[in-house]
C-alpha cells in the first residue's frame, strides 16, 4: 500500500488517467448493453399489448353495433306488438267487416257515392280500349291535366 501513495506527481497523472480511461470505456459499453436490453424489453412487451388494444377497441366497436340492432329490434317488436293488440281489438274486426265484406251495424245505412262520369272521359276511355293511338301533345295533355 505504501507504493501507491509513494508514486511521483506525473506516475500519479498517468495512474488516474489510465483508470479513467480504462473505467469509461466499459462503463460505456455496459450503459449501452443496458439500454439495448431495456429497449429490447419494452418492444416486446409493448407490440403484444397494443395488438391485444386494437382487438379489444374491435370488440368493442362490434358490441355496440350489436346492441343497437337489438336495440332497433325490440323497438321493431314493439310496434308490432301494438299493431298486433289492434289487430285483435274489437273496432280492427268491425273496420274489416265494413271495408271488406260491406257489412253495417244495425240501425245504418250504406251509402255508396258513385264517380259522375262525363261523356268525354267515356269517349276517351272507349278509344283507348280500341287501340286507337293518341297523339303526343294529346298524351301529354292526358299525362297532366287528367286525373
Amino acid at each position: 500500500m505504501s507504493n501507491k501513495y509513494s508514486l511521483s506527481p506525473t506516475e500519479k497523472l498517468n495512474y488516474v488517467q489510465k483508470g479513467k480511461v480504462k473505467g469509461q470505456k466499459g462503463r460505456v459499453l455496459k450503459q449501452s448493453l443496458f439500454l439495448v436490453f431495456v429497449i429490447g424489453m419494452i418492444v416486446l412487451i409493448l407490440f403484444p399489448y397494443l395488438k391485444n388494444k386494437k382487438k379489444r377497441m374491435d370488440l368493442e366497436n362490434e358490441i355496440v353495433k350489436v346492441k343497437n340492432e337489438i336495440n332497433q329490434y325490440e323497438k321493431n317488436n314493439e310496434e308490432l306488438r301494438e299493431f298486433l293488440s289492434y289487430l285483435e281489438s274489437d273496432q280492427a274486426v268491425e273496420e274489416r267487416a265494413r271495408l271488406n265484406l260491406g257489412l253495417q251495424k244495425d240501425g245504418e245505412k250504406v251509402v255508396v257515392i258513385k264517380k259522375i262520369i262525363k261523356d268525354e272521359d267515356i269517349e276517351r276511355e272507349s278509344a283507348v280500349l280500341e287501340g286507337v293511338e293518341l297523339n303526343n301533345p294529346q298524351k301529354w295533355i292526358k299525362y297532366f291535366f287528367d286525373n
